[in-house]
């Protein structure tokens, strides 16, 4: 049911039954209960895809999310980066309502799903493919052409996202697209590199491996996941000890870091589909350590 922001609260609408059910009421509920059901019902309506809503929500994420002018994406001054930002995170708007209403399908019907693990992941540029996906090319080319930018030069500012460089990966990729297009419950679980796999460069006739720090300006299509964290353990020594009759292996003196999880929506083509893949990045597990390190010793 989409319902639009409330400018006064309309007690007619909840003298249907069929709407006190859509609502998750019934006809005891109270009219504070029926107010805030009513507002949170928003959820289940759509951001507009019209030309004139796809540039105000633009103008809205220059202002807002990035804190930048309007000088900064088509002046003088410019830098490709904000615009392709701002585009990204408004593409993505309507990416997560779809993403999130695909979760809660595959929950209610208790489905099956396919989990594919893989080191690296080809994914490609994501903007273009999104908006392509979403069918709405030729409302954002125009929405960018009113407000004085090029569609197709802000998608060339986007990167690589830096998750894999050879055939496997974008086979991995591949797979993932497949799901999402076919309709298939299933999530893609990977590694977050910071610095790429790594590019390839030319020096003195050599072919030379560096990093491709890809998350330079950060990476407006993942969510991170504060709240999916979980220890994983290197090193350390197995300590067998005995309870009850029973054998108790402990590991100890391990070294810990913290899983950290960030999702990033996988749009299927011509389907309300929308996958996900979950990669982990490695955070600390320990906060600095300002004693140790006025000591000198750096490596603790």
């Amino acid at each position: 049911m989409a319902v639009p922001l409330l400018e006064s609260f309309d007690e007619e609408i909840f003298k249907s039954k069929q709407n006190l059910r859509k609502l998750g009421l019934n006809a005891e509920s109270s009219v504070d209960d029926q107010k805030r059901a009513l507002l949170w019902s928003v959820l289940a309506s759509y951001l507009p895809e019209d030309v004139s809503s796809i540039e105000k929500f633009f103008i809205h994420h220059v202002e807002y999310t990035l804190a930048q002018t309007r000088t900064s994406v088509t002046g003088k001054k410019e830098k490709p980066i904000w615009a392709f930002q701002a585009l990204a995170l408004s593409v993505r708007d309507r990416l997560i309502e779809h993403w999130k209403d695909t979760q809660i399908h595959f929950r209610e019907k208790d489905c099956k799903r396919v989990a594919y693990l893989s080191m690296e992941f080809l994914l490609g540029r994501a903007m273009q493919n999104a908006i392509l996906n979403l069918g709405l090319k030729e409302n954002y080319s125009k929405a960018m052409y009113n407000l004085g930018l090029n569609l197709e030069e802000i998608f060339e500012v986007e990167r690589d996202a830096g998750l894999g460089n050879g055939g496997l990966g974008r086979l991995a990729a591949c797979f993932l697209d497949s799901l999402a297009t076919l309709d298939l419950p299933g999530w893609g679980y990977g590694l977050r590199y910071n610095y790429g796999m790594f590019h390839q460069e030319i020096i003195n006739g050599e072919q030379i491996e560096c990093p491709d720090y890809w998350l330079q300006h950060g990476n407006p299509w993942e969510v991170e996941r504060l709240d999916v964290v979980y220890p994983v353990k290197f090193f350390g020594n197995v300590v067998e000890r005995h309870e009850q009759g029973k054998i108790i292996l402990d590991w100890e003196n391990a070294e810990e870091v913290l899983a950290v999880a960030y999702d990033t929506p996988i749009p299927g083509y011509n389907t309300f589909n929308i996958l996900n893949i979950r990669l982990w990045s490695a955070k600390p597990s320990q906060e600095f350590d300002l004693k140790s390190f006025n000591t000198g010793d750096f490596y603790k």
